[in-house]
């Protein structure tokens, strides 16, 4: 036994041997490595500096809206008696939603054409004069009246002598003197008639018809509007959001029958806090986002930045204008607006990631021959994902960007 044990001594000592002699410290004992190879580099990654222009954004709520809202209104009163779209349809200007019962109307324009016409017919007579027939007839009138007189006149001087001899009574005179008066009356208005008409109408007379042309024309205008109205419109393109009206329904002025709006541009309502209100201008595009549609962006002008803060809020009301060719956007919607409240450039910037703070003091690690170096630097405006560096660096300086957490000044880094 005592023979066997020493047998196994020889055979682990041999395999030490061997282990030294092929792949043990003592084979790589060999090579003599620095002090600096043996010391453990960080692997970093880094980023350089460079030049650019930044845009500071601050994200507010807005509202979405439709740019022009406005009520279906009727401008008549009477019976609905055809119903032409309904709630959703789109329509266009002027289009014909419905229709209203128009039979008195129609009256009352037929009314005003017979009026119109009789108008210009005695405008018309009143500027030709008599005719011809017409002309004898009256001057035939004259000569029966001018007959009449004298017979009367006639009558009248025998019935004067006769009184004059006391062969009749004063009352007998009295009414042979009546009779001639009378007759006298007739033969000056029948031999006036004569003269009017072969004199034709004076100017004053043919005023007076003109004008009673124009009233009757205007009359016939008047009604022709009133009928027009029984056809019922659309005021603007757009969509018919809200629609109330059924055949056999009453309308009338005082009730709106609908409202129609105007989706192809819309408005964003936003409330802005002071701080950023005077960075905003008319004119300025700005980026929005609608909650519901998610992924897509829309561009919009600002239209209207209202000086008075709103009373409740105490912030600024600002309206936006979109398009919304892709009718994506809804009235009611809620979003975001984008506004760009400062701007720089041509500036140094670093991603904000690799800024660090040791108390408000901003520094960063750039690497040299190596090893990593603390860089104070002072910051200027933030876009959230990049920051101008106003001093501490300059332009291609290579600055951590991973692993400057774990990194401490003068270590040795390696750059991936």
């Amino acid at each position: 036994m005592r023979k066997g044990f020493v047998v196994l001594i020889i055979i682990i000592a041999v395999a030490a041997i061997g282990f030294l002699l092929t792949r043990g410290p003592a084979r790589e004992a060999v090579t003599i490595e620095g002090p600096e190879e043996l010391t453990p580099r960080l692997a970093v990654e880094v980023v350089e500096v460079t030049r650019g222009d930044l845009q500071e954004t601050v994200a507010i709520n807005v509202t979405f809206a439709p740019e022009s809202t406005v009520p279906v209104i009727p401008k008549t009163s009477g019976t609905v008696t055809q119903v032409l779209v309904a709630t959703g349809d789109r329509v266009d200007k002027d289009q014909t939603l419905f229709r209203i019962d128009d039979t008195h109307l129609q009256l009352q324009v037929k009314q005003a054409e017979a009026a119109y016409e009789m108008a210009c017919a005695n405008l018309a007579q009143g500027q030709k004069g008599a005719s011809a027939e017409e002309l004898k007839q009256i001057e035939s009138t004259v000569a029966q009246a001018r007959a009449s007189y004298d017979n009367v006149a006639a009558e009248y001087e025998r019935m004067a002598e006769l009184f004059a001899k006391e062969m009749i009574s004063r009352q007998q005179l009295d009414a042979v003197a009546l009779q001639k008066e009378i007759a006298a009356s007739n033969l000056t208005a029948a031999e006036a008639r004569l003269a009017a008409v072969q004199k034709g109408a004076t100017q004053e007379q043919l005023d007076i018809l003109q004008a009673q042309v124009k009233q009757a024309k205007s009359a016939l205008e008047l009604a022709r509007l009133q009928l027009s109205y029984t056809r019922v419109t659309a005021p603007i393109t757009g969509v018919l959001a809200q629609f109330t009206v059924e055949v056999g329904s009453m309308a009338a002025p005082s009730a709106p029958a609908g409202v129609i709006i105007d989706d192809r541009n819309m408005k964003a309502h936003a409330l802005v806090p002071e701080s950023y209100i005077n960075a905003l201008k008319a004119g300025d595009r700005i980026l929005l986002e609608a909650k519901a549609v998610p992924g897509t962006s829309f561009t919009g002008t600002i239209s209207a930045v209202t000086p008075l803060a709103d009373q409740t809020t105490r912030q600024f009301p600002v309206e936006i204008s979109v398009t919304n060719a892709s009718s994506l956007l809804k009235a009611g919607m809620m979003g975001t607006a984008h506004l760009t409240i400062n701007e720089a450039r041509n500036q140094l910037v670093v991603p904000v990631e690799t800024v660090l703070y040791d108390g408000e003091q901003a520094y960063v690690y750039v690497v040299e021959a190596g090893c990593a170096v603390r860089r104070n630097i002072t910051i200027g405006l933030s876009s959230g994902e990049n920051v101008v560096v106003t001093a501490g660096l300059d332009e291609g300086m290579p600055v951590i960007r991973r692993g400057q957490h774990q990194v401490k000044n003068g270590m040795l880094v390696e750059v991936r």
